[in-house]
């Protein structure tokens, strides 16, 4: 596991599980709709900036409705 993967579970670790288990929905998602495919999805550098400052502001991060449009964006 890379050191990013660990500095992302542990800040998931930190969430209510309610968000815990809208992400890890979304994450299976992404994961699952490359299976068989080789296909491998990858943030932009400014996605990558943008989950580490809402991991880190403290703030609670969004509701699972949130996610969820967030995620929306990203599907064909």
């Amino acid at each position: 596991m890379t050191r990013l993967m660990r500095e992302l579970i542990e800040k998931l670790e930190a969430l209510p599980e309610a968000e815990q288990d809208a992400l890890a929905r979304e994450f299976l998602h992404v994961i699952e709709a490359g299976a068989g495919e080789g296909a491998v999805y990858v943030l932009t550098p400014e996605q990558e900036e943008e989950v580490r400052r809402a991991l880190e502001d403290g703030e609670p991060n969004a509701s699972p409705e949130e996610v969820e449009a967030f995620f929306a964006r990203f599907r064909g």
